[in-house]
């Protein structure tokens, strides 16, 4: 072999090496961000699952005793799916959006307790805080 070919040779062997190598990078980020994607859209499941669901719905009862009533301020929430992620203490963080206005929240936390999904701390926005004070 010549070392025309032998260099030509190695050129290729590189340049196909390098492009499966990119492929397997390409495949193993993909496989991840699904794998990401699955574990958020659980989280999720698990925030709208009756259990939470009947648990934010008394924390309002302690906030607004009147809430989901027409004298109530609270009326409504919607979970802002984009605002949920795993804490590093493995608790389930995610904001509620209170009567359809972005600008009024609650941001919560769940946690998995002996085997049960629980409510933990709650921090509400400066407008949320200002229309309960208001009634």
């Amino acid at each position: 072999m010549t070392k025309q070919k032998f260099l030509n040779l190695s050129i290729l062997s590189l340049l196909v090496l390098a492009l499966l190598g990119g492929c397997s990078i390409l495949g193993g980020k993909k496989a991840t961000e699904d794998k990401r994607e699955a574990e958020k859209q659980e989280m999720i499941e698990i925030v709208e699952s009756e259990e939470v669901q009947e648990q934010i719905r008394h924390s309002f009862k302690n906030l607004d005793k009147q809430s989901f009533t027409e004298q109530g301020t609270i009326k409504s929430y919607e979970l802002d799916k984009d605002s949920v992620y795993l804490s590093p203490s493995h608790s389930i963080h995610f904001t509620l959006f209170i009567n359809g206005d972005k600008g009024v929240t609650i941001s919560e936390n769940i946690a998995l307790v002996n085997g049960e999904y629980e409510l933990g701390g709650s921090s509400i926005s400066e407008e949320l805080s200002d229309l309960l004070s208001n009634d």
